[in-house]
């Protein structure tokens, strides 16, 4: 007697919870490329898994396959964009792995966000997304807002969204022009907001803690200050003073998020072999505490003023905030036993007569969401 065939997935079926089990288990990379497979997939990894998990299994425990570094590299051809995976970082030197994403004629600035890279030029001023894990960018719409502008790339932690803002530089317009961008909004538009507080012109890197994005600015006095944006209610707030010790080393300084408070880092005031840790311990009442660590630059060059605070080891990155010649040694500073190790950044595809800036990633994380 022939045997009764089953019709196409009867009795075949894994149950949902089992499905979501395995998937869980899967490295982030593997799981991108299963988003692909079929739309039920993609719903369920969508659905049950991206939302934070992989993000926050990588913040626990950090993957090899998450980038270190940003290398921005200058070459007769324009600037190369590509950024590195570590895969010996407690040795005394490490060989690097390079994934090169973009390639542009014109200088840019960078952002990192729980695993998704924003970056924009300063002339053009379009602002494109890129995620390594998935390896695809996105460039969102254009703001209307005319060029000399300035974005902030955020995570808001309670809807889990990330935002993007966009602050025009101030002209002979009464207001400031403000817009914000959420990532995987159906109207895929910029909305405007009100930027109620003084004008000012944004400059450096800013840095998103706990759904706050600080950067720093020259105020209408031509004071620099630290201001806030909240990602979750989009509002600008908290004028920080800096304290006039760090005001005067402004310009060698870096804002990081230092165990979850806004922290920056510079060269000591009296000379350039300590380094300075100012911490705002209360932004109501603008108090900063300081910390300084003797001689923990003598012997770097004074152009390495760029500073970084991995998490969660809490060691002090400095790297060439200049363009400066691949391979040179960037360093790895540990505050709890006092001591600081080197690195150099190789490259297969650039000599050591390439001259590149370098990004410090010091929260490397893999992020699977779909970028639009």
């Amino acid at each position: 007697m022939a045997r009764k065939r089953k019709r196409s997935g009867e009795g075949n079926n894994i149950p949902l919870d089992l499905t979501v089990e395995i998937l869980h288990r899967l490295p982030a990379k593997y799981l991108a490329r299963t988003r692909y497979v079929s739309k039920q997939w993609r719903t369920i990894i969508d659905d049950y898994i991206v939302k934070n998990s992989v993000v926050t299994r990588s913040l626990s425990q950090p993957s090899p396959d998450a980038p270190h570094f940003i290398l921005d590299t200058l070459l007769d051809g324009g600037v190369v964009f590509s950024y590195t995976y570590s895969r010996q970082i407690r040795s005394e030197r490490n060989q690097i792995v390079e994934k090169m994403f973009a390639m542009t004629a014109t200088a840019r600035e960078f952002q990192y966000v729980r695993g998704l890279i924003g970056f924009w030029s300063c002339t053009r001023g379009q602002f494109t997304l890129h995620n390594p894990t998935t390896r695809r960018s996105v460039p969102l719409p254009d703001t209307g807002i005319p060029l000399r502008r300035f974005y902030l790339f955020g995570y808001d932690p309670l809807r889990n969204q990330y935002k993007v803002a966009c602050i025009a530089r101030p002209t002979s317009e009464p207001e400031q022009s403000c817009k914000v961008f959420t990532l995987g909004d159906l109207g895929k538009e910029w909305r405007n907001i009100k930027c109620c507080i003084e004008r000012h012109s944004p400059f450096g890197t800013a840095v998103c803690i706990g759904g706050t994005i600080y950067y720093t600015a020259t105020a209408e006095n031509q004071r620099n200050v630290i201001i806030s944006f909240n990602v979750v209610s989009e509002m600008f707030s908290h004028v920080f003073q800096v304290p006039e010790k760090l005001n005067g080393r402004y310009g060698k300084s870096s804002l990081v998020n230092y165990l979850g408070k806004l922290g920056c880092i510079c060269y000591n005031y009296l000379n350039n072999e300590d380094m300075d840790v100012w911490v705002m311990e209360n932004a109501e009442k603008q108090e900063w505490s300081k910390i300084t660590h003797m001689a923990v630059l003598q012997g770097i060059p004074s152009s390495m003023c760029r500073f970084g605070v991995t998490h969660p080891g809490g060691e002090i990155v400095i790297v060439p905030y200049f363009y400066y010649y691949l391979g040179s040694e960037g360093y790895y500073y540990n505050p709890n036993i006092n001591s600081r190790r080197s690195f150099v950044i190789q490259s297969p595809r650039l000599g050591g007569t390439d001259l590149v800036r370098i990004w410090p990633v010091t929260d490397p994380v893999e992020n699977i969401m779909s970028l639009m």
